[in-house]
């Protein structure tokens, strides 16, 4: 399964790409190549990892705690090293012009470090010292990444959210932080709507989360039409790719809004192009893919025979739903535009690298449920 979406992925990238590549590169098959390269990389280190390695060497706090400080160090040092594109600074370029997004190793990162933190310390999860340290692991690296790039703190807070749910028997805790976070929110929003955006009282949130473009993203969700030329555009032109599509699509390849519409079709907003070119039938194949990766994962997660294991598969199997729903959410304008891409299909490196990193881990965890641990 894991392999078929991403093959229909490079499939997509072609069809959504090709006429943006073709008038920015000269070639049609510019971003479709890269895409299957990264596909081809990615799906052999998932084989290395599922088979030629054991997951439980990340049971080791120090060795999770490594990979997770390293991804922090990573976040932290974009305001130095990162490279700006599109008025965001989210990446780190390398020497041969090649990018490495570290929100993506945070993401991992945070999943590793709370499910061995977890391990080691579960007895105690019912201590509010604890559970608070818990907390901190996941808002360290949501805070770092927060100001550029909201949609992966989103992913971050969620995924961790769910490994300590699931972790600790108390749900009213839960509850207490689900309000307190639900309520905050809404308060900031209200001061967004309401109060002037220079006052002293919205200073801190407009520097920190709630910063003009994004204020100015919530508006238009509200109503793309405030500012169809601009703010709006892209909402207003996927929507109408999803509406034109009818049943069955237009047919592979044959999509309109791509064409000069859509801007950038071969990244967020693929799941419009899959619409139009294979309609809903082509949307409700891809969304129930999905759905057997994910309750594929849950079963990874429940048969694991360790808690390391399941917690990890657990992790990897949010982090995904989280992104397969926002993306959708975003693409049909029911959540406000965050630049979250869809698993396994969205054009990009280091997100596909390392998405089928983590697969591998989910695969490793599978193939050694039923195997004898080696003794000590």
């Amino acid at each position: 399964m894991i392999i078929l979406i991403a093959t229909f992925g490079i499939v997509m990238v072609y069809s959504a790409s090709h006429y943006h590549a073709t008038v920015t590169f000269d070639n049609p098959f510019h971003f479709a190549l890269r895409q299957a390269i990264f596909a081809c990389a990615g799906i052999g280190i998932m084989l290395f990892i599922g088979h030629k390695f054991d997951y439980r060497i990340f049971s080791n706090m120090k060795i999770a705690g490594i990979i997770y400080g390293t991804s922090l160090l990573l976040v932290l040092s974009l305001p130095i090293l990162g490279h700006e594109s599109k008025g965001a600074t989210r990446w780190i370029m390398l020497p041969g012009g090649i990018t490495i997004q570290p929100s993506e190793f945070a993401k991992i990162g945070v999943i590793l470090m709370l499910s061995a933190y977890i391990v080691k310390y579960r007895r105690k999860l019912n201590e509010w010292l604890y559970l608070g340290i818990g907390g901190l692991i996941i808002a360290l690296p949501a805070a770092a990444v927060l100001v550029e790039n909201l949609s992966s703190a989103i992913v971050i807070g969620a995924v961790g959210f769910i490994i300590l749910f699931i972790s600790t028997p108390k749900v009213w805790y839960y509850v207490v932080v689900l309000i307190i976070a639900f309520s905050s929110v809404f308060y900031a929003l209200h001061l967004a709507e309401t109060s002037d955006s220079n006052g002293p009282e919205f200073a801190g949130i407009k520097g920190v989360i709630f910063q003009q473009y994004r204020l100015d993203r919530f508006r238009v969700w509200q109503d793309p039409w405030l500012d169809p030329k601009d703010k709006g555009y892209q909402a207003i032109q996927s929507l109408y790719a999803i509406g034109s599509g009818g049943l069955f699509g237009q047919g592979l390849g044959r999509g309109i809004q791509k064409q000069g519409f859509l801007p950038e079709p071969h990244n967020d907003i693929i799941f419009s192009v899959i619409c139009e070119e294979l309609g809903l039938f082509g949307a409700a194949c891809v969304i129930l893919a999905y759905s057997v990766l994910i309750i594929r994962g849950l079963a990874v997660a429940v048969r694991a025979d360790e808690l390391f294991g399941s917690l990890v598969a657990t992790g990897i199997v949010g982090m995904i739903a989280v992104q397969v729903l926002i993306n959708i959410a975003v693409n049909t304008n029911t959540f406000p535009t965050t630049g979250m891409q869809l698993p396994l299909i969205s054009y990009g490196g280091t997100a596909l690298i390392i998405l089928l990193s983590s697969l591998g881990l989910l695969v490793n965890i599978s193939r050694t449920s039923h195997i004898q641990k080696p003794p000590r």
